[in-house]
């Protein structure tokens, strides 16, 4: 047998507030979470009264869930099964409990209800954040600004246990106020776009990986390198037929080496690098050879030039001399090597050194022009051993093609 009150007398009756909730969590609850709660407390104070809560008040299931989640973390009501909903109330805790501040987190919670809408953290997703503040330090501040970066960097459904490994990390790193987490974000906002940047520029139509963000970041903030630094040297990769950051890493490394950081000093070096490029085809041309020089080739005749400190007008005055010759190029390193000895400087010593030699016994008859092939002299078989690697080295770079 069962008796109870008519709907109609139980809607005419009383539910009881507690004064401590209107003072303490009413003032924090959104309208929202407040219709719910004083709705089911309604219905715990008169079972009579059937019926969804969610259709009662024009609200999804979802949002009744939520809200009972806020007041779950509150410690005023427990959610013993979500499908079906029911959702035990609690008495208000005592004010003297140490335990257990009622309000401590009720303003945190409001502002992350308000940051991640429509999305409402669960009490498990809550305790999470609890922890953030209470194990790693962090203050309200960073806690929003953790949420707000973990969701435009992932998604707005992006899972608790991801932001508690940012959270963690953020704290071994040491930060954990509200400044920390703005500069932290600052500097991740600047290495997903400089790296972002780098991709756009080889029309690649993709985010960064975690992988190359991190490359990014070692460039700017260990090496040195600004982003219109990193931008300069990126020319230096069109070699490649597939760019990558790995490979840009080991041009970045190679500058690093010769401390060129600067975009200003990369141009520069760019610049002089072209210089060389057009000096070495004109002394091919000189040479009369239609090939490119190559890199042994191109490393020899730096040597004459920094090492030895001679002018580039020697250098192309002794092509000029072995152009006839059946080895140009061993040729004009023979002559070089033979000046540097002797200790000339300019093209008039050069000049000189062969007329006096071409005037020797022996030499008459020799055709004093610079196209004629340059007399030989005494080497040891030390030098006839380094000459003959010299030229075989030429030969095989040059890929073995008949002289002209």
């Amino acid at each position: 047998m069962t008796c109870r009150f008519a709907p109609t007398v139980v809607r005419k009756g009383y539910t009881l507030v507690d004064n401590g909730f209107i003072a303490e969590y009413l003032p924090n609850a959104s309208k929202l979470e407040l219709e719910v709660y004083l709705y089911g407390l309604m219905q715990c104070s008169h079972p009579g009264i059937d019926g969804s809560i969610a259709d009662a008040l024009g609200l999804s299931e979802q949002e009744v869930i939520s809200a009972f989640c806020y007041w779950q973390t509150q410690k005023l009501v427990r959610i013993q099964s979500d499908a079906p909903l029911i959702v035990e109330y609690l008495p208000l805790p005592n004010e003297g409990d140490a335990e257990y501040s009622p309000a401590k987190y009720s303003g945190l919670v409001a502002r992350l209800n308000t940051l991640t809408a429509p999305r409402q953290f669960s009490a498990r997703e809550l305790a999470h954040v609890y922890d953030w503040v209470e194990v790693y330090g962090l203050d309200e501040g960073a806690v929003l600004e953790l949420v707000s970066h973990c969701m435009e960097t992932k998604s707005r459904r992006i899972s608790i246990n991801y932001m508690s490994s940012v959270a963690q990390a953020w704290a071994e790193s040491g930060i954990r106020t509200f400044d920390d987490a703005r500069r932290e974000i600052e500097r991740y906002d600047l290495s997903k776009h400089g790296a972002a940047a780098i991709l756009r520029r080889w029309n690649k139509r993709r985010k960064p990986t975690k992988d190359e963000m991190a490359l990014y970041e070692k460039w700017t903030r260990e090496w040195g390198f600004t982003e219109e630094a990193i931008m300069t040297a990126l020319p230096r990769l069109t070699v490649s037929a597939n760019p990558n950051f790995v490979y840009l890493d080991e041009v970045l490394d190679q500058l690093r080496g010769r401390s060129i950081t600067e975009a200003a000093d990369i141009a520069e070096e760019d610049e002089r690098n072209v210089q060389e490029r057009a000096f070495v085809k004109l002394l091919f041309d000189r040479l009369g050879r239609a090939e490119h020089a190559t890199a042994t080739q191109r490393a020899q005749i730096s040597m004459y030039l920094e090492k030895f400190g001679m002018p580039r007008e020697m250098l192309l005055y002794a092509a000029e001399c072995s152009r006839n010759c059946q080895e140009p190029f061993g040729n004009m390193k023979k002559l070089l090597n033979e000046w540097h000895d002797a200790g000339l400087q300019t093209v008039a010593d050069a000049e000189q050194y062969w007329k006096t030699h071409q005037e020797k016994p022996g030499n008459k008859g020799r055709s004093r022009g610079r196209n004629t092939e340059y007399a030989q002299r005494e080497v040891t078989d030390e030098q006839f051993a380094d000459l003959f690697l010299d030229l075989n080295r030429d030969l095989t770079e040059a890929g073995n093609e008949p002289e002209d």
